[in-house]
């Protein structure tokens, strides 16, 4: 008999694109909205959005650097168009010019515990289940670009992954893309439907060798 899967092994919860959009629609803050962009967008866990300093972004450039903090790499990154819009609406606010953190608080940056609870506050506005949480959306974004048709390197790139092996879970999930290749294979001639409903493959005639 199979064993009960470990922990480790059981698939991750994530949210639909319907969910994620309803998530936003939900945030009318401007920092909020910024910071959730981010960690969408971008994979980030609590512990990485909270690292983010104001010259982490350079919006000329369209680039931010993402600092990970499971095995301590900090890569430069493309921004995403979206993220650029909510960006700039956030940073043109007036605000303490001493203050570096993007994300900042009452009292230094965001906490862990302060950005689970507006997650949490924002989530069921939104109407969405009660189990998932922050990390909701990184799981969401990785189910996502698998979705839009990337490789799993690039999706392990993407999180900041050592191992693929962490990453291929995500391929136990999504069903977009496999859907979209189903659909191909539905309309080949060379696969044989129970039901006769492919059509005839002409045989390959192969010229027999003296």
């Amino acid at each position: 008999m199979p064993s009960t899967p470990s922990p480790s092994q059981r698939l991750p919860r994530y949210l639909t694109q319907a969910d994620v959009s309803a998530f936003f629609a939900a945030i009318a803050d401007l920092r909020d909205r910024a910071l959730f962009a981010l960690m969408y967008l971008y994979g980030l866990r609590v512990s990485e959005v909270g690292l983010l300093e104001r010259s982490d972004i350079d919006l000329a450039r369209r680039r931010i650097v993402v600092r990970r903090v499971k095995n301590g790499v900090w890569t430069e990154r493309p921004l995403f168009r979206s993220a650029e819009h909510v960006l700039r609406d956030y940073l043109s606010r007036k605000t303490d010019s001493e203050v570096k953190s993007l994300f900042p608080g009452r009292n230094g940056p965001l906490q862990k515990r302060q950005i689970q609870d507006l997650f949490t506050r924002y989530r069921d506005a939104a109407g969405l289940p009660p189990h998932v949480g922050c990390h909701s959306l990184r799981h969401s974004i990785a189910t996502h670009l698998l979705d839009a048709g990337v490789s799993l390197e690039f999706v392990q790139d993407h999180l900041g992954h050592k191992n693929i092996r962490s990453t291929s879970i995500y391929a136990k999930v999504t069903d977009q893309h496999r859907a979209a290749v189903f659909e191909k294979l539905e309309a080949s001639p060379w696969i044989v439907f129970p039901n006769g409903s492919n059509r005839e493959v002409e045989p390959t005639v192969t010229e027999s060798r003296p």
